[in-house]
């Protein structure tokens, strides 16, 4: 953008600017030219430069002496406060062409989300609130097109008393308008971004059930995220504490990117939350997610093309970043199973609106995973070349994410320990019954589902069946890290397992929290016998009172009473006068 184009942001400045030669003050052509047209703040004709000049006279000079503190504080907080004001209108006028202030995503680009995943949890403590769901909602019809017509009920029943399937689909979930209807299917209103929803319960040992739901993306909502990625987003003033947040156009395509991304996430989560809910519904936690994301040309696991300058290669990276991912630096995350796709797990940057949600993403590009699997694999499934991925290679890795979502589970059960070890002294400390009946709830919700929950993992890890395949993640030198290696020369590339890191993750974590369990419970219960010494104390101290209060009452009755027309009070003193 030519600063001609900049213009219409000029505002009016109370008295000349100091040429930059005079100012002492060493800047940039690209920041001189916004100083020259939006005023510093305070020496504008602005709304906010009144305020500051203000706030700015009173908390300066000999005024300051005579204020408390407080007031100087306060002031100083009202400055700071205006700031982003000011900010927000330079950064309109700052120029289209810089890569600093701007995210240019290419236009030959373009990225599309067919499907969403998400896991539930079922332990034992909240088996019944999966009952309950298929009740409430319905599904707990006769399943026609399953071997046995049997009911969803009497499935898990089987299953979790170790006779049962150890998967089937739970229930297909159709939109109301759409003509098609699958198998085990029911028509509902669904949030306008999905088309239909597959539930699939997965159990785990005999004590777990997982129920797997994937969402179906429609046609729009699939490229919904690709519009706002190539959107032209303008500067953004987000109103919070302690003071307004001024992003500039590359701040703002962040954000709204990813805000876009993340209400779709919650529109799922939202859906499965309120229709099924389970451990991390109760939790009031986010269920794990994986999304698959492909790309019509970013392939993540070839060489880039050679940055023509870093400007260009800063701006493909904040491209990424928008979309809450980046390109792999040292090593990715792949699968022989599931070609030319890299795993990657969102991790909280800054205040970035995906935060850090348990979500995980499968991207790639869209042609290069075509010609790796071979067009035979796909030519008997139906659906678009997106849809196609999904089905064939995404669904092959539920029983890993499914291992995945144990670790956020794991995750909130040591966070659960950590809060009842941080809070045990303040909330427990004067024996009261019934914090500590709140205590022994917790520990024994905990402890049995954490018992069944290490039985059925391990016994899941080392089963023999593998449904749809498991395929086997490691993480491997990106390709930039192998020819700067050496290895694309002939020497072997060395990888580490992924599902053998986890699993290995999985025995430790789960012994850990086990020895703390045990720690707990007996600390409970020394808790619990000196509370009943001092629930003791406290009755045999009230039992006592209540005698003496007691006989009291009864001599005063004793004394009151009348005999021959007079109390036996009156005798008495009759007789001792």
């Amino acid at each position: 953008m030519e600063l001609g184009d900049r213009e219409k942001y000029r505002q009016r400045r109370r008295r000349p600017r100091a040429p930059r030669e005079e100012d002492g003050i060493e800047t940039s052509d690209e920041v001189a030219a916004v100083f020259d047209l939006i005023p510093e703040i305070g020496e504008g004709y602005r709304w906010y430069d009144y305020t500051y000049r203000v706030l700015w006279w009173l908390s300066t000079g000999w005024r300051c002496k005579f204020m408390p503190q407080f007031m100087r504080i306060w002031l100083n907080n009202g400055v700071n406060w205006l700031i982003p004001f000011n900010e927000h209108d330079q950064n309109f006028a700052r120029s289209l062409d810089s890569w600093i202030h701007n995210i240019r995503v290419p236009r030959d680009e373009h990225v599309t989300t067919p499907s969403i995943w998400l896991v539930e949890l079922f332990p034992p403590a909240d088996l019944p609130r999966l009952e309950a769901a298929l009740q409430k909602n319905g599904w707990d019809v006769s399943r026609r097109f399953s071997p046995n017509y049997e009911r969803n009920h009497v499935m898990l029943a089987r299953s979790r008393s170790g006779g049962g399937s150890v998967w089937w689909n739970l229930i297909n979930v159709v939109r109301n308008d759409r003509n098609w209807l699958g198998m085990d299917a029911v028509r509902e209103h669904l949030p306008p971004e999905f088309d239909y929803i597959e539930l699939k319960a997965v159990q785990v040992g005999q004590g777990l059930t997982a129920v797997i739901a994937e969402f179906h993306l429609r046609d729009e909502a699939a490229q919904a995220l690709d519009l706002e990625w190539h959107k032209q987003h303008e500067p953004l003033l987000l109103w919070g504490k302690p003071r307004p947040r001024s992003l500039d156009r590359r701040w703002a395509t962040i954000h709204e990117v990813q805000l876009a991304r993340r209400s779709m996430h919650y529109a799922a989560r939202d859906w499965l939350t309120a229709r099924l809910p389970g451990f991390f519904a109760r939790m009031n936690r986010p269920q794990p997610l994986l999304e698959l994301m492909l790309f019509d040309k970013l392939d993540p696991t070839v060489s880039p093309q050679p940055a023509q300058n870093g400007d260009q290669r800063v701006s493909e990276d904040g491209a990424l970043r928008a979309l809450g991912i980046k390109r792999p630096m040292f090593h990715m995350l792949t699968s022989p199973d599931i070609p030319k796709l890299v795993l990657h797990r969102q991790q909280s940057i800054g205040q970035d609106p995906l935060g850090d949600d348990p979500t995980w993403t499968l991207w790639g590009s869209r042609s290069a995973v075509l010609k790796a699997v071979g067009s035979e694999d796909f030519e008997y499934i139906g659906g678009n070349d997106n849809q196609k991925i999904a089905y064939l290679l995404v669904n092959s890795m539920r029983n890993l994410f499914l291992m995945i979502s144990v670790s956020a589970y794991l995750e909130i059960v040591e966070e659960c320990f950590a809060e009842m070890r941080d809070r045990a002294s303040v909330r427990h400390g004067k024996f009261r019954p019934r914090s500590i009946h709140e205590l022994r709830q917790s520990l024994l919700t905990l402890s049995f589902d954490l018992a069944s929950m290490q039985r059925d993992v391990a016994a899941f890890w080392k089963r023999s069946w593998h449904w749809e395949g498991d395929p086997q993640f490691s993480y491997v030198l990106t390709p930039e890290e192998r020819v700067r290696g050496g290895e694309d020369k002939g020497a072997p590339e060395t990888s580490i397992s992924f599902n053998d890191r986890l699993k290995k993750r999985h025995e430790e974590w789960f012994e850990q929290l086990r020895q703390a369990d045990s720690d707990y419970r007996d600390i409970l219960s020394t808790v619990s016998s000196l509370g009943s010494s001092a629930d003791a104390f406290r009755t045999g101290r009230l039992a006592l009172c209540v005698a003496i209060v007691s006989l009291i009452v009864a001599v005063a009755t004793v004394l009151m009473s009348q005999v021959g027309g007079k109390s036996l009070f009156e005798w008495i003193l009759n007789l001792v006068s």
